[in-house]
């Protein structure tokens, strides 16, 4: 059975494509701070920055482009795995050009027209929201992303969700439970 960063290497790396994350500083205590404590010179974005939520720096996502030795990246998996921290995204596009393509889902508007912040960041959005999408939506959603990957509900699986040629196409990978950052 593969560790949790096994599994992110197979996605990502292996294929050619970048391992990007979306924490959510809403549900990290001290997000911001970590970010620098734990990167010498993190590439990130946050995404709420230059907009009209910008004074909601504490509580914005973040997302952080990450190589598997990342300091960040054990952190996430040893202290935020299975705690709703965030996302994970596989894609081969720059930091920027996933940035502006995200950015777009910020907001949705309910029923009755109203303007709401859209979390799709959070796993348990996320993990709602995709199979209800017909196949222009995960054509929008997905762009030129490869996947969007979460932890499953009970945390003991890493859920892939990607672009198929009829529609959404979800695959799951059973984790060891121990030590989910682990090397070996």
């Amino acid at each position: 059975m593969n560790t949790l960063r096994d599994t992110l290497y197979q996605l990502s790396f292996a294929q050619n494509k970048q391992l990007y994350i979306i924490l959510d500083a809403a549900r990290v205590e001290a997000m911001p701070a970590q970010l620098f404590e734990l990167e010498d010179d993190p590439e990130y974005f946050s995404l709420f920055f230059d907009t009209p939520q910008a004074e909601l720096i504490d509580v914005a996502p973040y997302l952080v482009k990450v190589d598997m030795e990342s300091r960040l990246l054990a952190w996430m998996l040893d202290e935020g795995w299975g705690k709703s921290w965030g996302i994970f995204i596989s894609a081969a596009m720059e930091l920027e050009e996933l940035f502006e393509h995200i950015r777009q889902f910020l907001k949705a508007k309910d029923p009755e027209g109203k303007e709401l912040f859209f979390r799709f960041y959070d796993p348990r959005v996320l993990r709602i929201f995709l199979p209800t999408c017909n196949f222009q939506e995960i054509i929008q959603f997905f762009g030129a992303v490869g996947s969007y990957m979460a932890e499953s509900e009970d945390g003991e699986m890493l859920l892939e969700f990607s672009k198929g040629e009829t529609g959404l196409e979800i695959n799951e990978y059973q984790l060891g439970l121990s030590n989910y950052a682990d090397n070996s």
